[in-house]
């Protein structure tokens, strides 16, 4: 049986009026702002029809509806007599002919109605889209208030679009429908070090920032005057010949290309068995869809172990093995998602047409109207320099390849693209990249393979002579450790996202915030890693409060929790031991958080960031050590 339409109102709100015109005029309200008054009968009350209250419209007073302060669900013996949605008026051009004495479910006034709009009413299939019930008299008289029901399948799908999108307002005060993924918007970007933004011309330490590179270059031509001396070459080749012996180099970029295109032979069909209704997404898609990213994960970590790579190897496989799995989880779930707006378009398509049959100028139809073209919104989408892209002409081959590409984990329809490659730009990165790469590996072989080594002939002496040890390990590890720290950051976020940002022409390129002058360590997490702090943004941090209903701070452990698990397991991938200081850090970074938050921390912004680079100076150099030592 069809649910009562409800109204939003507090239990101590006054009985709400709405006027019954509204059930035949669309231009009662937008239907936007009533959207939310479908709610479940468990949360609020009932809006009721009271024939009491009902003048002849011909004085100029029309019908109302309002909410009791009581009201009860109705069964078939309440009912005096039939009184349903056939009796309504079908548009406003065929009101009914009232006595001036109008008295509904009683005698006296009499309610007749022209034969024609009698029929048209009475041409919808079986399910009528609005009701009404009467609610019986809790003083055994004859009861004269009706409750106003609407099409269960109706309420459902408005409801689910109401709930998904939640309403925001302009400067205005206006209300507007936002898109359920409509968190993120991608426009054109720079980084802050990418000599393509305007404001790095303006920085006034750009001479330091030449000074760094200079003070590096002579630091590189020192060691290797200093190894030449000593052992008649450049450079040391130990890590070298770890990243480069052919059977580990082929091997590991065979199976990181396999890895990397063969997702396209899951994601898209499951996507367009979805779109044809082969399979739903709600009820057995995402579950195929998290199967496949256990299994995925799972069978590279696997083969990763079963290979004994070094660490190197391992390392790579493994993190483009997590940013492959973030990609497809957010194309499949964002394409989901679509899928069931696509049907709620067309179920509510289906439902209108039904209802303008029978006279469609009601105020149902506005609502139903409102809510298909909130749909319209979630599934098209235009950026600067690409062309409009509308669900499910997006599920191609195609266009998850070119996905794939993108220096983002984020699926969008489309993302704005620059105009054409500049190809000395892309020249520039490439040197600049293998210029950095060098630099971590002179740094790794001179400071931290000798002291790697040293830990190793550690291991059959026992506990209270490594620890006694550990000290000094650490102290061998800081300052190389810090160089390593910040040249992985610019290697990957500076060189090499914006060297494939330009070769796809992908101009939303805002991969890091200015995470060096942070004061909090939440702070730290949204700037440090812009791309990854985005997924988890919106699809571990957003679904987990709207799936489970918790609440921000519940969705915040369980955001850094995952994300604690994950660099575990890349941890146990390289030192092939579970031990869980990364995990404990990163999940000791809440409590610190709260501190920062405190009357003793909240304003003294330079003790925040120098607490901030202690852990960044330590925290590498002393999990390095703990997993190497203990």
């Amino acid at each position: 049986m069809a649910e009562a339409l409800n109204h939003d109102l507090p239990l101590s709100a006054a009985p709400h009026c709405l006027d019954a015109s509204s059930r035949t005029s669309s231009a009662s309200s937008s239907g936007s702002d009533l959207v939310g008054h479908l709610e479940p009968a468990t949360r609020f009350r009932s809006i009721v029809f009271d024939a009491t209250r009902t003048a002849d419209l011909t004085n100029g007073v029309d019908s109302a509806l309002e909410t009791p302060p009581h009201s009860r669900p109705v069964t078939p013996d309440d009912f005096d007599t039939e009184f349903d949605d056939n009796r309504l008026p079908a548009c406003a051009s065929h009101r009914p002919r009232r006595s001036s004495s109008p008295n509904f479910g009683g005698g006296g006034g009499e309610v007749k109605y022209s034969h024609e709009a009698t029929q048209r009413r009475r041409s919808v299939a079986d399910g009528l889209l609005v009701s009404l019930e009467k609610i019986p008299s809790e003083t055994g008289q004859k009861s004269r208030r009706y409750v106003l029901k609407v099409d269960d399948e109706v309420r459902e799908l408005l409801l689910a679009g109401a709930r998904e999108r939640e309403g925001s307002k302009h400067r205005d005060g206006t209300k507007v429908r936002q898109r359920r993924f409509g968190d993120l918007v991608f426009t054109q970007k720079f980084t802050a070090f990418d000599r393509m933004n305007p404001d790095r011309g303006k920085s006034q330490f750009h001479g330091f920032f030449i000074l760094m590179w200079l003070g590096v270059i002579l630091l590189m031509i020192k060691m290797a005057a200093e190894n030449y001396r000593a052992n008649g070459r450049i450079f040391d080749i130990d890590i070298l010949s770890i990243m480069f012996t052919p059977n580990h180099l082929f091997d590991c970029l065979l199976t990181d290309a396999i890895m990397f295109y063969g997702s396209t032979l899951w994601n898209v069909p499951l996507q367009r068995a979805i779109v044809k209704g082969y399979i739903s997404w709600n009820s057995t898609g995402w579950i195929l869809q998290a199967l496949w990213e256990v299994a995925f994960i799972w069978v590279i970590v696997a083969y990763t172990l079963f290979k004994e790579w070094p660490w190197i190897q391992t390392v790579f496989l493994v993190l483009h093995c997590l940013v492959v799995v973030m990609k497809q989880h957010s194309y499949a779930f964002y394409n989901g998602y679509l899928s069931e707006v696509y049907k709620r378009r067309r179920v509510l398509r289906e439902k209108l047409f039904d209802l303008e049959e029978v006279g469609g100028n009601t105020h149902f139809a506005s609502l139903i109207r409102a809510e298909i073209e909130a749909c319209d919104v979630e599934l098209s989408l235009e950026a600067e320099n690409s062309l409009r892209v509308t669900y499910p002409r997006n599920v191609t081959y195609t266009n998850y390849l070119e996905y794939i590409h993108f220096p983002t984990v984020v699926y969008e329809l489309t993302y704005p693209r620059t105009l054409s490659i500049s190809w000395y730009y892309v020249a520039e990165k490439m040197a600049a990249t293998f210029g950095v790469l060098g630099i971590m590996i002179v740094v790794s072989q001179h400071f931290i393979y000798p002291v790697v080594m040293h830990c190793h002939s550690l291991h059959s002496l026992p506990l209270s002579a490594r620890l006694a040890e550990f000290p000094w390990i650490l102290l061998k590890l800081v300052f190389p450790f810090m160089g390593e720290y910040l040249c992985v950051w610019y290697l990957i976020w500076e060189l090499i996202l914006n060297l494939l940002g330009e070769l796809t022409r992908f101009s939303s390129r805002e991969f890091y915030g200015e995470w060096w002058n942070c004061t909090t360590w939440d702070a730290f997490a949204r700037d440090w890693n812009k791309p990854v702090h985005n997924f988890l943004l919106r699809h571990v941090y957003h679904s987990s409060i709207s799936t489970f209903q918790i609440s921000r701070q519940s969705a915040t452990l369980i955001t850094f929790l995952l994300s604690s698990l994950v660099h575990e397991l890349v941890m146990w991938c390289i030192f092939k031991k579970l031990r869980g200081y990364l995990l404990l850090a990163q999940m000791c970074q809440l409590p610190l958080v709260a501190l920062s938050r405190t009357r003793m921390m909240k304003d003294r912004k330079t003790l925040g960031n120098c607490l901030f680079w202690l852990g960044i100076w330590t925290g590498p150099s002393f999990l390095s050590a703990s997993y190497l030592v203990l």
